[in-house]
C-alpha cells in the first residue's frame, strides 16, 4: 500500500483549519454581539474590538480559501501531471493564490502580535513600562521579516519552504514564536502574582473566571505559543508532519486572540484598570466593611466591559447597572 505522508499532512491540515474556522467565525459573531449590546463599553473600544476581529476573521477567510484551492488544483486540476499531487505541490508553492494565503496568516499573525504587545503593556505598565521593550523589538523585527519572506516566497523559485538565496521563514518563525513565549510567559507571570490579590475582594466563583488555568491560559495565549514551538521543530527537521503544523498554527493565529476579545466583551477579559488595581498591595481592602466586599462581588460579576471592578471599590452605597 502507497504511503502519501505529505499529502495526508496536507489534508489533514485543511481540514482541521476549516473545523477551526467555524469555531472561529462564531466566537467572532459572539464577541460582536455581546459589545454591540454592552451597556459598559465605550464606542471607541467597542468599534476598535468589532473591527479587529471582523479583519481577523477576513484573512481567515483568505488563508482558508487559497488552501482549499490549492487542494483543488492539486488533487482535482491537475492530478494527472508528471510526478502526481506532491510534483504539483512543489512546483506551485509560489503560485499566486498560495502566496495570498501566506501573506493573510502572515497579516493576522501581525494583529496578533499587536495584540498581544498591547495586553502585556497593560500588564506591566503599573510596575516598568520599559519591561516590554524587548518584546516590543521582537514584535518589530518578526514584521519586517515576514513582510520581507513573504515576498520573498512569492518570487519565481521561491517559496515558503526555501528561499531563493536565503530562506526567511526559519528565522521569522523563530522571532515570532520567541515574542510569543515571552509576552505569554510575563501575562501568566502577572495573572499569577495579581492572583493573590483577588481572592481578598472577589468570591471564589469569580475568582475561577479571572485567574483559573483555563483564564491564564487563554489570556496569555498559551495554546498558540505551544503549537508555535511545535511547528517550528517539525519545520526545521523537515518532516512531512509540519504542513499540519502549519494549518494548525495558522488558524490559532486568529483564534487566540478572537479568544481574548470574547472574555473581555463577556466582561471576563482583564483590563488596564483592574491589573493596575490588583497589581497593587491592596492595603486598603483589609479594612473595607462586609457590605463594600459583597458590593464589589456584585458588581463585578454584573460586568460586561471588565473594567467595572475598580469603581465599584470606592462605592459606599448600591449602584444600579445602569450607573456604572
Amino acid at each position: 500500500m502507497a504511503d502519501f505522508p505529505l499529502e495526508r499532512s496536507w489534508y489533514i491540515g485543511i481540514t482541521v483549519f476549516a473545523i477551526l474556522y467555524g469555531v472561529e467565525l462564531c466566537m467572532c459573531f459572539m464577541s460582536a454581539y455581546f459589545l454591540w449590546k454592552s451597556p459598559n463599553s465605550g464606542k471607541n473600544i467597542r468599534y476598535f474590538y468589532i473591527a479587529y476581529s471582523a479583519t481577523l476573521l477576513v484573512l481567515t477567510t483568505i488563508a482558508m480559501s487559497c488552501n482549499l484551492f490549492f487542494g483543488q488544483m492539486m488533487w482535482i486540476a491537475h492530478r494527472d501531471v508528471e510526478g502526481g499531487p506532491v510534483a504539483f505541490f512543489l512546483d506551485n508553492l509560489a503560485a499566486w493564490y498560495n502566496t495570498l494565503g501566506t501573506a493573510a496568516d502572515v497579516t493576522a499573525n501581525v494583529l496578533g502580535d499587536g495584540l498581544m504587545l498591547y495586553r502585556c503593556f497593560a500588564f506591566w505598565s503599573d510596575s516598568s513600562p520599559w519591561v516590554v521593550a524587548l518584546p516590543a523589538l521582537l514584535f518589530l523585527a518578526s514584521t519586517a521579516l515576514g513582510i520581507a519572506m513573504t515576498i520573498q516566497s512569492g518570487l519565481p523559485g521561491g517559496s515558503f519552504f526555501h528561499g531563493i538565496t536565503v530562506n526567511l521563514t526559519p528565522s521569522w518563525l523563530s522571532l515570532t514564536i520567541a515574542f510569543n513565549i515571552i509576552t505569554t510567559s510575563m501575562i501568566a507571570f502577572r495573572l499569577l502574582a495579581v492572583s493573590r490579590n483577588i481572592r481578598n475582594v472577589l468570591d471564589r466563583e469569580r475568582v475561577d473566571v479571572y485567574s483559573g488555568i483555563i483564564a491564564i491560559l487563554v489570556e496569555s495565549a498559551a495554546p498558540f505559543t505551544l503549537l508555535g514551538i511545535g511547528y517550528l521543530i517539525t519545520y526545521v527537521r523537515g518532516d512531512p508532519e509540519s504542513l499540519f503544523c502549519a494549518n494548525l498554527w495558522g488558524i490559532f493565529v486568529a483564534l487566540s486572540p478572537q479568544a481574548i476579545i470574547l472574555r473581555v466583551s463577556m466582561g471576563s477579559g482583564w483590563s488596564k484598570e483592574t491589573i493596575t488595581q490588583y497589581g497593587m498591595e491592596m492595603t486598603t481592602d483589609s479594612h473595607l466593611p462586609d457590605t463594600t466586599r459583597s458590593q464589589v462581588t456584585a458588581h463585578s460579576i454584573g460586568s460586561r466591559s471588565g473594567t467595572t471592578i475598580i469603581s465599584a471599590l470606592c462605592a459606599t452605597t448600591p449602584r444600579t447597572s445602569d450607573q456604572i
